[in-house]
């Protein structure tokens, strides 16, 4: 479990199960640039009887808000074959939750979670050149644009470019030393806590 200021990321329990099949078949709920491929409640049980949906290859943790309510996902797994890179990846399922700095937090909270537990140098992502809101979200946790990856995801019927970004471990370091100098003389307990 990593706690934050207003979300905690957590694994996916049993009791989740619902909460992921609905959202699965809402497509207001992934969003409109998500894959529109449902999956079905049997499929999201066999996976979670088989691994939790936490793996060495795929992880997914669930956003909590402050009264413990899920609202959304992040995500990571392998990014490339033939390197330790992660891609991540993020859902606020309810609309009315978008646009209030949940993502950010639980996004930022991942990137630190990814670089302190893992032997990786570079964290990555992508999102359809529209995704407005993505691209800001990525550029305010440090990922930086590389370039635009030519229809790379089918959604509602169509090819979508996706812009890559991504961020190394030197970049995350002079982050986080930039976040610890910039403190105020009296230290605030606003660091993650993983448990």
């Amino acid at each position: 479990m990593i706690k934050n200021l207003r979300t905690t990321l957590r694994h996916v329990t049993e009791p989740d199960l619902p909460i992921l099949s609905r959202v699965s078949g809402d497509i207001v709920a992934r969003g409109e640039f998500n894959p529109s491929i449902i999956a079905s409640p049997q499929a999201i049980q066999k996976r979670f009887q088989e691994n939790g949906f936490s793996s060495d290859q795929h992880e997914l943790l669930l956003i909590c808000d402050e009264s413990e309510a899920v609202i959304g996902d992040v995500v990571h797994f392998q990014a490339r074959r033939y390197s330790t890179a992660r891609e991540i990846g993020w859902t606020i399922h309810d609309p009315i939750n978008r646009n209030r700095g949940y993502a950010t937090e639980a996004v930022t909270a991942l990137i630190d979670y990814l670089f302190k537990s893992f032997p990786i140098n570079r964290i990555e992502c992508s999102t359809a050149t529209q995704n407005l809101a993505s691209i800001r979200l990525a550029e305010k946790c440090g990922l930086i644009r590389e370039g635009v990856l030519r229809g790379l995801v089918f959604v509602g019927g169509v090819y979508l470019d996706d812009l890559v970004f991504s961020i190394l471990r030197s970049e995350w370091e002079q982050r986080q030393e930039k976040a610890r100098t910039s403190l105020p003389s009296t230290p605030l307990n606003v660091s993650n806590h993983i448990d």
